[in-house]
């Protein structure tokens, strides 16, 4: 299992507004199979200012087509991208559970 954070860095005043389009994002992958996101924000709190998370977790990692991202996500990214300070990254993490812990012996 893996959990993986996508993070937009946006304009100053717009992690709202960007938060909103993530969601909705989010929302259309969901429909189409993928797994609950979290959206959250880094604003007002200790941190790094006008920063947008979503999370989730998946079992596998496995690149999407151009041809599988539906087209809401085009539309909804299209209003995102200009609101963003630079490229969204994201980070992939695999989860701890105790079944790998055992096949590495550490159980």
């Amino acid at each position: 299992m893996y959990l993986l954070r996508r993070i937009a860095k946006a304009q100053q005043g717009k992690a709202w507004e960007v938060a909103s389009l993530l969601s909705k994002v989010c929302g259309s992958y969901e429909e189409n199979g993928r797994n609950k996101a979290q959206v959250f924000v880094s604003q007002g709190l200790p941190g790094t200012a006008n920063v947008v998370y979503a999370e989730w977790t998946q079992e596998t990692i496995e690149p999407i087509r151009p041809s599988e991202v539906p087209e809401a996500v085009r539309d909804l990214n299209a209003q995102m991208f200009p609101m963003l300070t630079e490229p969204w990254s994201i980070e992939f993490y695999e989860l701890v559970t105790p079944e790998k812990l055992t096949d590495r012996n550490l159980s």
